[in-house]
């Protein structure tokens, strides 16, 4: 690694410290203000869920059962109606040919 200072070699900048910043227009400025509102707000979100857990540490843990538990039950439901379904539908038997009537014997 060199010891020359950056100061002496102006020239040698790496290319991500330039402070170059593209040129938004409209629709990007109103795009990346409505994104920096949402980050801002699921940081807000995430800082009062942090404080929950911090404060209530067995309650976090029941709810985060809770939570893993209904993503099992969304996964295994549709699997399970799916297999009930199969069973279900097996094709209706063919109903056999009729046997033609016996003739009625004379008295």
């Amino acid at each position: 690694m060199s010891s020359i200072p950056n100061s002496a070699m102006p020239h040698a900048k790496v290319h991500h410290d330039d402070d170059h910043t593209p040129k938004a227009d409209k629709k990007t400025a109103a795009t990346s203000d409505w994104v920096e509102d949402a980050t801002d707000a699921a940081k807000a979100g995430l800082a009062t869920a942090t404080d929950a857990v911090k404060s209530h540490p067995k309650t976090a843990i029941a709810v985060g059962a809770t939570v893993i538990a209904g993503i099992a039950a969304a996964i295994a439901v549709p699997a399970l109606r799916a297999k009930d379904g199969a069973e279900k539908k097996t094709p209706p038997k063919k109903p056999e040919p009729k046997k033609p009537a016996k003739a009625k014997k004379p008295h």
